[in-house]
């Protein structure tokens, strides 16, 4: 299973989840939870149509690689957010 990084953040009923290896892929919903099954929803749904439009994959970096990024640092501080592993089956 290839597992990709992704931003969460939030408060109350109102959560989200971005994932800067893969461009346009969020999620959200009114847990941290539900925010990260949205997230992972998207990365296969994503995943799934660039496999059929013969693309290639996201490429996924390590978590430690994510946090060196300068603008996930700089979103991490702005929002207080958390990071969290978005699993994606490797099939995809």
């Amino acid at each position: 299973m290839k597992e990709y990084v992704g931003l969460l953040d939030g408060s109350g009923d109102v959560w989200g989840v971005r994932i800067p290896d893969a461009p346009g892929v969020h999620g959200g919903g009114a847990t941290p939870e539900e925010a990260i099954a949205d997230a992972t929803s998207a990365l296969r749904e994503i995943g799934a149509l660039r496999a059929t439009d013969g693309r290639a994959p996201f490429k996924a970096r390590t978590l430690a690689e994510v946090r060196a990024d300068p603008k996930v640092i700089e979103d991490i501080a702005a929002s207080g957010g958390a990071t969290v592993v978005i699993p994606l089956p490797t099939d995809m």
